[in-house]
């Protein structure tokens, strides 16, 4: 057999670390949704030429965290409510599927794992740790998608919240403490539901779940300032 030839891996460039640090920049929001990226402002603040700014924003408008408008230039992604409403129709298909691969495959340690997750939730909606908050949430869903078992799938359905996590992030945190209450407990809901395997009434429950995730970042957003950045 012939010797394969690979290239060395090559180490990290200043492309790489620029992006790296505008994506963190918009996912904890000091670069805003709607927010006007400015190469030569961004250069200054990363201390790197502008090359590397422009390759990272391009990375950026890939994954969908930046959108370039003709003329205007690039910005912070702020999603129109037609995209959100098109993100949480897909959602709602998917985490349809997602439950209904889940009862088919649960096991009795899911649920422990799930309801930890709940209380750690609950700690932090007391706290109003929306970090913590946030992220339980996520593991939440994704320990789901991971019960469901299908590679692609949960590729894909992470890849669709991943567009609205920043404003699902922002919205949650302008809840008062009774709703946010109710969001948290709207996870245990969901798994004693799937829990007694009832596919029909799963699905229901966790299109609710999901068209309420929605309604919320439809009212945070409208509440953003427009700036060209959805390029209506």
């Amino acid at each position: 057999m012939t010797e394969a030839r690979l290239k060395p891996v090559s180490q990290r460039t200043l492309s790489d670390e620029s992006t790296d640090r505008l994506r963190a920049a918009i996912r904890n929001g000091t670069l805003a949704p709607g927010a006007r990226l400015v190469e030569q402002d961004l250069a200054e603040m990363l201390e790197v030429s502008r090359i590397p700014v422009r390759e990272a924003i391009q990375r950026l408008v890939e994954e969908g965290l930046v959108n370039k408008v003709p003329h205007r230039g690039a910005f912070v992604y702020l999603p129109t409510r037609k995209e959100i409403e098109e993100i949480s129709s897909l959602r709602v298909v998917l985490e349809s599927f997602i439950v209904e691969r889940a009862i088919e495959r649960w096991q009795p340690e899911h649920e422990l794992s799930l309801r930890q997750i709940v209380d750690e939730m609950r700690t932090a909606a007391s706290q109003r740790d929306f970090v913590q908050l946030y992220e339980q949430d996520y593991r939440f869903h994704y320990i789901l998608w991971e019960i469901a078992d299908h590679s692609i799938m949960l590729e894909v359905v992470s890849s669709l919240r991943s567009r609205i996590s920043r404003f699902l992030y922002e919205a949650n945190g302008a809840l008062p403490t009774d709703q946010l209450t109710s969001h948290v407990d709207s996870h245990d809901n969901l798994i004693e539901i799937i829990k007694n395997g009832n596919v029909a009434v799963a699905q229901d429950e966790m299109t609710t779940h999901v068209l309420g995730a929605k309604d919320r970042i439809v009212t945070y957003c409208e509440l953003m300032p427009a700036d060209g950045a959805t390029g209506g």
